[in-house]
């Protein structure tokens, strides 16, 4: 699982994807490195996982399973062996990721990076746990954390904070979050079990080998929340909706791809409510919008606009929406008006309507 979050949370495409190999197919290549705690202890007998891409880019769908395996010796180094021809697609470079084992806490660390000469030396990889706590509040839950530059020295970081269930895709996600961390009711809803954890990403130079490093901290436990959106369970209306509705179901990393050509997505309310919040998960449009509304309606008829989506800072895959209505709707929908023919919705995961 900590796999697949990492590389969705940013992943590094290094010299866009067919960068021309600069070595030989019969050519020896040592890859070394050195894997240490957070800290500077050395990490023996630590193994570490190998991935190598079909093209130059680092891009997720490049890789499949672990592709070799290195275990470290008592000082924490490693070194490997290789050829030129392991590391090239015909003539294009591979990349290349090294991954820390799976921590029974959650933390990770992975190396990004092109082989284009014999001898290949990583930087030193350190561990990040960040000491993540989380705190109970009024209407909430704080997250504190340990920057990364704490341990790792200073360093242009965007520390990106998601919150996860049980599920392989985020619940929610934070981007250039700094110490605590806010997150409201309307975001954790009534969901037990949820934890939150912190990723870095950062670029090296070694020996002249460019190598993006991509952190991921220890998980903490969130306290579980008791706010219920109205919309839970609600009816909706799209193209080829299922029943029960999916966007509706207290599902928080659930996922539900559109149909080409959906436009509007509307939910059926159990009763009239005067709407004050929205949430909306794993939200995604496609194309140049002239609008994309929430909107809410007494009948299913009249609409009346709730919120514009693209003011502020536009659309994001996750969204929590301050309503402006001031009558009771028992609908509400999202609207999007393209101004070409390729505008459309594509994803959306849940959308919760708050009291």
């Amino acid at each position: 699982m900590r796999w697949t979050r990492t590389l969705s949370l940013g992943v590094l495409v290094m010299l866009g994807g067919c960068t021309e190999s600069k070595v030989d197919a019969d050519q020896e290549i040592a890859l070394s490195g050195r894997f240490i705690d957070e800290a500077g202890a050395p990490l023996p007998e630590a193994l570490l996982k190998l991935y190598r891409s079909e093209n130059s880019s680092c891009a997720f769908a490049g890789f499949t399973s672990s592709w070799k395996s290195v275990k470290t010796r008592a000082d924490g180094t490693f070194e490997l062996d290789l050829l030129g021809a392991d590391t090239r697609n015909g003539s294009i470079a591979r990349c290349f990721v090294a991954r820390s084992p799976e921590h029974s806490q959650g933390r990770s660390l992975s190396a990004f990076f092109l082989i284009q000469q014999s001898g290949v030396a990583l930087p030193t990889l350190q561990e990040w746990t960040g000491t993540l706590t989380a705190t109970g509040e009024a209407q909430g839950v704080g997250v504190g954390f340990r920057p990364l530059s704490a341990t790792h020295g200073a360093g242009d970081d965007d520390h990106v904070l998601s919150v996860h269930t049980t599920s392989l895709r985020a619940a929610w996600q934070v981007p250039k979050v700094t110490s605590p961390v806010h997150l409201s009711d309307s975001v954790l809803e009534d969901v037990q079990g949820l934890k939150a954890s912190i990723s870095v990403e950062r670029e090296a130079n070694a020996g002249g080998v460019t190598v993006g490093l991509s952190y991921s901290s220890n998980f903490v436990a969130l306290p579980r929340r008791a706010l219920v959106p109205v919309s839970r369970g609600a009816a909706c209306t799209y193209l080829n909706a299922e029943t029960p509705c999916r966007i509706t179901n207290g599902d928080l990393s659930g996922l539900v791809l559109f149909q080409q050509g959906v436009r509007e997505v509307a939910v059926q309310l159990s009763r009239p409510v005067v709407p004050r919040k929205a949430v909306l998960r794993n939200f995604e449009v496609s194309g140049t919008m002239t609008e994309l509304l929430l909107e809410g309606s007494a009948d299913g008829t009249q609409w009346l606009p709730l919120a514009n989506l693209l003011g502020g800072a536009g659309v994001r895959l996750f969204m929590e929406v301050d309503l402006t209505g001031t009558t009771s709707v028992s609908h509400v929908r999202v609207r999007a008006t393209p101004r070409d023919t390729t505008g459309e919705l594509r994803s959306l995961g849940q959308l919760s309507v708050f009291e």
